[in-house]
Formats: structure tokens, sequence, C-alpha cells
């Protein structure tokens, strides 16, 4: 039989159920409903795991008591690494582990994790996914708002499988995760500017006009010369423009802006675009 430490009124902890974790994982998604600016997601993380809680330490009001005291320190994380975190404190929880160790790796997973799932989900689905059903929804697509709204509801839904998985790996999940962390960033990172960087035709338009010719009579547009050399050419220009004028000048982001507005009305102004 599976050993466990006592209570703090000497009787064993209960032991959780996939209900349970599944039940804590439901909770979960009202988290960030409950918000304090001096606790930030503490109220909501807390509560959570309440229901869970109370079936390990069953009448034991101190063991209880110091539970709700240490989740409701300061937290701020991503939503879906906050499930994570919850179903490894609430194993680790059951299996008596020391509490000190366990608030340890609490605040000192929660900023990492924050990082992780910015990553995956804040930096790399929601823009590929919003760029990808916004083309369909300018094509006059029903599809576009609709497979946006189902690609959400999956990634809402996944935090059940992020509460499993936290749980299931207890104690071991320290290591994993840090082993594994940065190749997920990386992974996630050039898959976003991969994406994106397709996505540059679709969003930003930059031609010469049809007028601006070379040669007499018919001519040779300035356009077509530089379709000839790269198909949308100008608007991958101005994107590096704009990326060497950030990373190599820190140029500020205002000034940035009105030399694109001033640009554009220059260049409608001689005829040239």
């Amino acid at each position: 039989m599976e050993s466990r430490k006592l209570l703090k009124n000497g009787k064993p902890r209960g032991k959780l159920t996939k209900k349970d974790i599944t039940k804590m994982s439901v909770l979960s998604f009202l988290e960030q409903a409950s918000f304090s600016f001096e606790r930030m997601q503490a109220p909501g993380f807390t509560l959570s795991m309440l229901p869970a809680a109370e079936k390990i330490f069953g009448d034991s009001k101190e063991d209880m008591a110091e539970f709700m005291t240490y989740n409701m320190e300061f937290i701020n994380t991503e939503p879906h690494m906050a499930t994570f975190l919850m179903g490894l404190i609430l194993s680790m929880e059951e299996h008596g582990e020391d509490r000190k160790l366990i608030e340890g790796i609490r605040n000192g997973l929660f900023g990492p994790f924050a990082g992780l799932g910015d990553a995956i989900f804040w930096f790399t689905v929601l823009p590929i996914s919003a760029a990808i059903c916004c083309s369909l929804a300018q094509d006059g697509s029903i599809l576009g708002p609709l497979l946006y709204i189902g690609i959400w509801i999956v990634a809402a839904i996944s935090r059940i499988w992020f509460g499993s998985f936290g749980y299931k790996l207890g104690v071991k999940a320290v290591s994993t995760i840090s082993e594994g962390t940065k190749y997920i960033t990386k992974a996630a990172g050039i898959l976003g500017v991969m994406v994106v960087g397709g996505l540059i035709p679709s969003y930003i338009s930059l031609a010469f006009s049809e007028s601006l010719k070379f040669g007499m009579g018919e001519g040779t547009t300035v356009q077509s010369v530089f379709d000839g050399i790269l198909p949308n050419m100008l608007p991958l220009a101005i994107v590096f423009l704009i990326y060497w004028l950030f990373k190599k000048k820190n140029t500020n982001v205002l000034v940035i802006i009105l030399g694109i507005i001033l640009f554009g009305i220059l260049m409608s102004f001689l005829g040239w675009m």
C-alpha cells in the first residue's frame, strides 16, 4: 500500500481520484474571476483547489489553514500553467511532502511557468489562430469566427489535461519541466515567427503605382520589376526595415508609426504609390 505521512490530527491523508482533479481543473476556468491587486491570482488559485484539499485533509483544520495560508500568497502566472501548478501542489500535499518544499516550488515556478505558457498560448497560438481566422473572415467566410471560437474552446478545455498532467507528474515535474522548457519555448517561438512571417503579404500592402514606368510608350512599370525579382518584395522590405529600427536603433514606436504615416502621405501626394 502506498505510504503517506499522517496529518496534524494523526489521521491518514485522503486519496484523490480523477474526478477530483477534473473538478479542480474545471474550477480553475474561473480562477481570474476572483482577482486581487495585492495577491493577484491567489484567491481564485486557492479556491479552485479547496474541494480537493478538503478531501486530502478531512477534518484537520490546522493542515487546511496552513494550506490556505501559503496558497493565498502572491501568485501571477499564465492560466493554463496555473492549473498545472494546482495539480502539482495537490499531488505533493497528498503524498505528505514537506510543506516548505511545496511552498518553495510554488513560488519558484509560477514565474518561469508564466513565460512558458505565454510563449505557447499568447505568442504562438493566439497570433497564428487570429491571423488565419481573420484571413478567412476577410474573404467573407463564416468559418473564420467559428474556427477562432472553436480553437479557444479547445484551449480552455485543455486546462483539464494540464491539471491531470501536473497531478500525475507530482514531485518529478520539477526536473522534467526544467529540462524541457527551453526546447518548448524555442520551438514555439520559431513556429510563431514562421507563420506570422508567411502572413506578411496578407496584412501589409505596399506597391508602386502603375503610372510609374520605365522607357517610352507602354514602358515597364517599376512594380513589375520588383515583382520579377521577388513577389511581395516591398512588404518584406518594410518589415525588415521596421525590425532593424526596433532592434538595432532602439527607435521609439511612436516615431516609427508617425514615419509610416508621413511616408504614406508623401508617396500618395507624389502619385508614386
